[in-house]
Formats: C-alpha cells, sequence, structure tokens
C-alpha cells in the first residue's frame, strides 16, 4: 500500500508493506530531519505499543497507554485513568514518569502526569496555575513548576 499525502512542508510519502511472513512488525521512519512532527509523530508510535499492567476489582488488566488520560498518585498509591474506568497501578509515580518518558505523557504537579495526546485545552487559573481539560471533559490543574515541562512537551 503506497500513498503520498502533501503537507505545508511538502509531499510525504508514506509506504505499508504487509507481509504474514513477518515475525515482528517493525516501523522505520526515513526523513531528512526529525523535526518536532516526526518526534511527535515517534512519540505517538512508540504509546501504540505500549501497556501497563492495572488492577482493578481484584481483576488484573493490561491497559494500553494511548487510551489512558492522566495518571495520579493518592495517598501513596499510583492510579491510571481512561476515559471511564481507574486502576491502580505497582508503580510510584516517579518509576511510571521514567518509564513513560519518550510517549506523551508529562508531569503537571507533584502527583499527576498527563497524556497530551488526550489534552483538548489550557487555560489560566487562579495563582499562576493553568487548568487542563482533557478530551472526556476532566479538568486537571498545571502547577507553575512544572509548566515549562509541559511546554517543552508540546513543542515536541
Amino acid at each position: 500500500m503506497r500513498a503520498g499525502i502533501a503537507g505545508r512542508r511538502g509531499a510525504v510519502k508514506l509506504t505499508v508493506n504487509q507481509d504474514m511472513n513477518i515475525a515482528e512488525d517493525e516501523v522505520i521512519i526515513n526523513c531528512t530531519y526529525a523535526d518536532e512532527r516526526i518526534t511527535r509523530m515517534i512519540d505517538y508510535i512508540r504509546q501504540l505499543f505500549f501497556s501497563l499492567e492495572g488492577e482493578m476489582d481484584g481483576r488484573t488488566y493490561q491497559v494500553p497507554i494511548e487510551g489512558v488520560l492522566y495518571a495520579e498518585s493518592v495517598d501513596g498509591r499510583t492510579f491510571i485513568y481512561d476515559k471511564s474506568e481507574a486502576y491502580f497501578v505497582r508503580q510510584t509515580l516517579t518509576s511510571l514518569e521514567e518509564q513513560l518518558e519518550h510517549t506523551a505523557f508529562v508531569r503537571i504537579s507533584k502527583n499527576c502526569l498527563m497524556n497530551t495526546a488526550k489534552l483538548k485545552c489550557v487555560q489560566p487559573y487562579i495563582n499562576h496555575r493553568m487548568l487542563a481539560q482533557m478530551e472526556n471533559g476532566e479538568k486537571l490543574i498545571i502547577t507553575r513548576n512544572y509548566m515549562d515541562g509541559l511546554k517543552a512537551k508540546l513543542r515536541r
């Protein structure tokens, strides 16, 4: 399957080779320069092949991170939230942050990581903070100490 996609910065050739004899899926990106568009695409692709182990109601689930809106630490326990469920995860928020470093996740407060791919909009909030609205309408507070990290992630 081959397709040409024209964009503001020129044409992009997209090639997908399907072969039932391939043992493992592989994504190869050929580019003249890995600009912010390419970097964002890489981060998004990484998310598609990554899941976290979460627990809910005594059951263990593999939760694909592309569906996770945010992760939060509450009373020393870490939870991940998708559009309708909350799952307990055994990692600390810091270890989750390290694990998700090359994805669209970014720390927005001492106790919260946000998936920027699920961010709908941000707006100013009291005390030099920002209010993030997620795709599902849920709102998260971005503290000023983590504003630069969010801006850098969004620029990527």
